[in-house]
């Protein structure tokens, strides 16, 4: 009786050993998905950077593409359409709607908004959890003081934002703000490809 309650003891040992580890790697693996995603998107010659607003009564998608050296940002929205864009040394704003761009000098426009809203984020502290987003679990790391995704909300103080980066399989899927009790949700679609397209005017606008 006593040879066979050992071997069941050492089994047991050797199944609680096991799943530890395998929770630990799933930790390590989580880790830092935040500052993954900055380092990513500073490294990436070409991407796209799309996001969505989910749980306001709003339909708004804002979509950030970088090719070499040129950027396009394109706010869609129910009623109203435009591109800032900046290309081969100048930059442009455009009304899609109306069929009309201005010129500027692309000095005074910061494109890169991800880059620039994140810089810095490596040393941060924040803190992880888990959150259910349509009926599914995602991993979460929230940093504070990050207004960058801040589409429609209005706040006084930076270090009452609070922003939760959601991640799958290492992926990012959403990027929430809070701010008091005011969430802005964004589904978010983070890609190598990119639409050639965005980055050229049509030639029946006018300019301005």
């Amino acid at each position: 009786m006593k040879k066979n309650i050992i071997p069941k003891i050492v089994f047991g040992i050797l199944i609680i050993i096991l799943i530890v580890t395998i929770a630990i790697a799933l930790t390590q693996k989580e880790k830092d998905m935040t500052v993954k995603m900055y380092k990513d998107i500073c490294e990436k010659t070409n991407y796209t950077f799309s996001m969505t607003e989910e749980n306001l009564d709003i339909d708004y998608n804002l979509t950030i593409s970088k090719r070499q050296d040129d950027m396009s940002i394109e706010a869609e929205s129910d009623n109203e359409h435009t591109t800032t864009l900046v290309k081969d040394g100048a930059a442009y704003y455009v009304m899609h709607l109306e069929k009309e761009y201005y010129l500027y000098d692309s000095s005074q426009i910061e494109a890169d908004i991800i880059r620039s809203g994140l810089a810095g984020i490596e040393d941060e502290k924040y803190v992880t959890g888990n959150e259910k987003i349509n009926g599914k679990s995602y991993y979460y790391e929230e940093y504070e003081g990050i207004p960058t995704f801040i589409i429609w909300s209005n706040y006084d103080d930076e270090s009452s934002i609070k922003t939760r980066f959601y991640f799958d399989k290492g992926n990012i899927i959403y990027i929430k703000t809070i701010i008091d009790d005011i969430e802005e949700l964004l589904k978010i679609e983070f890609t190598d490809e990119v639409d050639d397209s965005v980055f050229e005017i049509p030639n029946d606008y006018a300019e301005m």
